[in-house]
């Protein structure tokens, strides 16, 4: 008996990554919710066909989108960054800076952005997205640390940090020569240490 794979159809060359960046591609430019397996199979110019041959459902196939957002987005951002910059204050502006670094990254930021608006009425998408936000505030605060503030600092900073990040990928009314310049902004304040009050004149009366 030939096995399942040698009868697999032409259509199921694409690969499951296919599928995934197709429901991505879906997602972003209009929502979740109009991510079907007919629809993508048209813009893949396949039939249905060749999405069972990689997913069983399409709560699957919205699950590998979830993770592959959660490791491309989250965990090799993360290594990537450790790797290539050594100096912990420009690797904080350098995670800043990341909503708009290159058009990649931009359409990167709108994935999160309808992930987000998803997770406003999924449970699934609600856990993914809290677990990436853990995981990213613990990674940054670890960048605090390492600048020597004490853990609560850090943890602080980490918070504001990650707040700033949001609010750069969502100004879209703003160029990037604009966002840039809040992003060193906002990296000056966050590294920035409060003057000690010691030896400070009391407040008049």
């Amino acid at each position: 008996m030939a096995s399942r794979k040698s009868r697999a159809p032409a259509s199921s060359r694409l690969t499951r990554a296919d599928w995934i960046n197709a429901a991505i591609e879906v997602m972003v430019d209009s929502s979740v919710e109009q991510v079907r397996v007919e629809r993508l199979a048209v813009a893949l110019k396949v039939s249905k066909g060749s999405f069972y041959w990689h997913f069983r459902t399409r709560e699957e196939l919205l699950k590998a989108v979830l993770e592959q957002w959660a490791d491309q987005a989250t965990f090799g951002i993360q290594e990537r960054l450790d790797q290539e910059e050594p100096r912990a204050d420009q690797r904080l502006l350098r995670y800043l800076q990341l909503p708009f670094r290159s058009p990649a990254a931009v359409r990167a930021a709108d994935l999160e952005i309808a992930i987000l608006g998803w997770a406003r009425r999924s449970s699934q998408a609600m856990r993914a997205a809290a677990r990436v936000d853990r995981e990213r505030v613990t990674h940054i605060a670890q960048i605090f640390l390492e600048m020597g503030f004490g853990n609560d600092e850090a943890v602080l900073r980490a918070h504001q940090t990650y707040a700033c990040i949001r609010y750069l990928a969502l100004r879209r009314d703003l160029d990037a020569p604009e966002r840039r310049v809040l992003a060193r902004q906002f990296q000056a304040a966050l590294v920035s240490r409060p003057a000690s009050r010691r030896g400070a004149k009391p407040a008049a009366r």
